[in-house]
């Protein structure tokens, strides 16, 4: 393993499949978006769908992205601390985008709801590893973590919404 700096700004857990995938037998590594992010992210497309229509019932959001109620409410509370949901109490109450889609990126989606999760724990804590002063894989380890934070600061919600309504083949919700 490596070691290096750590960053701050988006949040993915890594989930590395085992290494015998990487021989040439036509699979791939896969980094994968927890539960959590993946169903924040959800939840912020079906906002952004609805977006300038009001407040959206929480129960209407579960229902359409398959999320677990209780799970989703614990989730949009996340994202309003952040100030990116607004939420309206009462009969006509409900949830709804902080501001425009265009606005919120999938960075500070992640980052609300998990914070920084490097792709390798040494890479924001060095004395982790002890391999740190010669390690071969640092340099790969900080150009993925460059490279995954670059798409997510630059894809929006709106980006991410377009395509979800289109249908369109390249909508990606993991990295």
């Amino acid at each position: 393993m490596c070691c290096g700096s750590g960053r701050i700004g988006y949040s993915v857990s890594y989930s590395l499949r085992q290494s015998k995938c990487l021989a040439g037998k036509g699979r791939s590594i896969a980094m994968k978006l927890t539960m959590k992010g993946d169903y924040g992210l959800r939840a912020m497309l079906d906002m952004a769908a609805y977006y300038g229509q009001g407040p959206i019932e929480s129960a209407d959001i579960a229902r359409r992205q398959y999320i677990p109620e209780q799970y989703l409410d614990q989730i949009l509370m996340a994202l309003r601390k952040e100030g990116l949901v607004k939420s309206i109490r009462g009969p006509k109450g409900g949830h709804m985008l902080a501001k425009s889609p265009a606005q919120i990126t999938m960075a500070q989606v992640m980052q609300a709801l998990e914070g920084y999760v490097p792709p390798m724990e040494c890479l924001p804590n060095p004395d982790f590893c002890k391999l740190s002063p010669g390690c071969a894989l640092r340099e790969v380890w900080q150009k993925i973590d460059e490279m995954t934070q670059q798409v997510l600061n630059s894809m929006t919600i709106e980006e991410l919404a377009q395509r979800h309504q289109t249908g369109s083949m390249e909508t990606m919700y993991y990295i």
